[in-house]
């Protein structure tokens, strides 16, 4: 079987810190799976916030979540802080990927790397869009 392989690219465009929540943890007592998919849309809601956007509102234009990726690397439990750091890549005229990479703020161990595919999108006219010239300027 084939293997998600998602590299880190070089440009770190935001960094947060986030804990655990108990509604994190699944059954088996460590981080679920779909609590890494909310993680990552809190620290990509902070970028945003960040630069005065929100995902919904850059110069008129907001984005959708086209495709998403996770690769585990450990176990988080309640209640660890996390680092996470968000980067982007394969930027477009219309889309770019986020990368987001987390891990343990104490030691800084590994926990797991996400992608999530991001296209800009005209909500009014309900269509993808250009990405605006100045996120261009703040991802490059």
């Amino acid at each position: 079987m084939a293997r998600i392989i998602i590299d880190i690219p070089d440009k770190l465009v935001f960094e947060t810190s986030l804990s655990v929540r108990i509604s994190d943890i699944n059954f088996a007592g460590h981080l679920a799976h779909d609590a890494i998919l909310t993680l990552t849309h809190e620290c990509r809601a902070r970028f945003f916030h960040s630069h005065g956007w929100t995902e919904i509102n850059v110069e008129g234009k907001g984005i959708v979540v086209s495709d998403v990726a996770i690769v585990y690397k450990s176990e988080a439990f309640f209640p660890d802080d996390l680092q996470m750091r968000l980067y982007v890549d394969q930027i477009s005229k219309k889309s770019f990927d986020m990368i987001y990479v987390i891990t343990h703020k104490q030691d800084g161990k590994e926990i797991a790397r996400a992608k999530t595919a991001i296209v800009f999108f005209d909500y009014s006219e309900r269509k993808a869009s250009s990405i605006p010239e100045v996120f261009l300027k703040v991802i490059q």
